[in-house]
């Protein structure tokens, strides 16, 4: 049956609905025991697409086709199986080459895989750009080193015309292997496909779930951080000591645009709204990092505070945590001030390009390190993250000739920082600044 836009389609006990949405997407839900559910709710979706109601359907004996626009989905009898094609009905997008199939913990849905078929996104998986012949993981990991996914995105997007995005917060395993298998950690199917060329479909999916935010104008200058008080690394600092550290952006005539004055994990702060003075005469932004909650934003905001950094001690295993906790954020200083809201984070989950810049982790200074991070930042972008990023030089080794090398090609980057307080230099024996006029 249908009802304007929607059908509902039925084997056994299994339950699917098709919602034909604008813009040629379509929305298909199944559940093996006929319950279709959303445990994701409005959390990840900012804006629904509306239902098409200019659709139409026929018997071609094997299947049923519903048309719409551009594209006819087929609804194969026996089994059921679906695959969506141009409106020709005969060039595919996608063909399911078996049934839904599922188990106890999981469902997986399994394509035919095109000859020169390439894929990419799944949000930032460090390494990687593109994933023909590859398995990725779409959760959350605290790897922060090549082949980590810690601010992975249930999306991908198909050379052969479309991309899909699982409306869940369940982790998953795609294998774009020969077929393609993708599946989700929840007995439930829940998938929005979006039509079109990579750039479009990027646009359709980034609508669905949040255009990537507009930083202000400091939050694309480089940004300093380090612990200033308690910082056993350092001996007897205060936070008003950001500000020399300021100054000397200034006198070697580098950019700055903010500095994070404190790490949440014993390192606190005091004096803040001096500190952001002194910081501003040197036209930089306060910031601070948080490493369980936000009690004071307001106060904190009022004080000068314009950046804000989350840490994984607060952002959990990601997903819906970590997604509030960025929206919450980013509305916190725009509540509590005329700027726009800029905040880093270093586990997400999709939408998080709407309020945070996405940032790569801990990681340790080689030429390795280099290599890997260039391929993670470009995929990045092919699931709409505008923002990704990962400390310049790395926050625990220092080497002069890597940290020049990175930071010439992360100049290129939207975002960057370097991470100061943690470094020692190749040997592992002398604590290193890092500052990019120091040898």
């Amino acid at each position: 049956p249908c009802s304007q836009g929607s059908y509902d389609i039925s084997a056994g006990t299994l339950k699917a609905k098709v919602d034909f949405l604008a813009d040629d997407q379509l929305r298909l839900r199944a559940a093996p025991d006929g319950v279709l559910t959303d445990p994701a709710g409005s959390t990840i979706i900012r804006r629904q697409p509306e239902l098409r109601r200019d659709t139409s359907t026929f018997d071609a004996g094997a299947y049923y086709g519903i048309r719409s626009g551009a594209l006819v989905l087929r609804v194969y009898k026996h089994p059921l199986r679906f695959g969506l094609y141009r409106a020709d009905d005969r060039t595919a997008l996608w063909q399911e080459n078996a049934p839904l199939r599922w188990s106890t913990s999981g469902l997986r849905q399994s394509l035919e895989r095109g000859a020169d078929e390439q894929f990419f996104g799944g949000g930032e998986q460090n390494g990687a750009f593109s994933h023909r012949d590859q398995t990725i993981h779409v959760a959350n990991s605290t790897n922060w080193n090549e082949g980590g996914y810690n601010n992975s995105q249930p999306f991908y997007v198909s050379s052969a015309g479309y991309g899909v995005f699982r409306n869940t917060f369940a982790p998953g395993i795609y294998d774009f292997g020969s077929p393609v298998r993708t599946g989700q950690q929840e007995r439930r199917l829940d998938a929005y496909y979006f039509t079109g060329d990579v750039k479009s479909v990027i646009g359709k999916y980034t609508a669905l779930v949040g255009k990537p935010f507009m930083p202000p104008v400091y939050g694309l200058e480089p940004g300093d951080s380090d612990c200033y008080l308690h910082n056993a690394n350092r001996g007897e600092r205060h936070t008003t000591d950001a500000v020399k550290t300021a100054d000397g952006y200034v006198q070697n005539q580098m950019p700055l645009g903010w500095m994070l004055v404190n790490d949440g994990y014993g390192c606190g702060y005091e004096d803040l709204a001096k500190t952001g003075d002194g910081l501003r005469k040197d036209h930089a932004q306060l910031g601070l990092w948080t490493q369980n909650g936000l009690p004071n934003q307001a106060e904190e905001v009022k004080a000068g505070v314009r950046v804000r950094k989350l840490d994984v001690a607060w952002v959990g295993n990601g997903y819906d945590f970590a997604l509030n906790a960025c929206d919450q954020a980013k509305a916190g200083i725009e509540d509590n001030s005329d700027s726009r809201g800029f905040v880093w984070l270093p586990v997400s989950w999709a939408g998080a390009q709407r309020c945070g810049v996405l940032w790569s982790g801990d990681q340790s200074l080689s030429w390795d390190y280099i290599r890997w991070q260039i391929p993670t930042y470009a995929g990045a972008t092919m699931s709409g993250i505008a923002y990704n990023t990962g400390d310049v030089g790395s926050i625990f080794r220092r080497d002069p000739k890597m940290y020049t090398r990175d930071l010439q090609w992360k100049a290129f980057l939207p975002a960057i920082m370097t991470m100061d307080g943690w470094a020692k230099d190749l040997t592992g024996k002398e604590q290193r600044d890092q500052q990019p006029w120091l040898d």
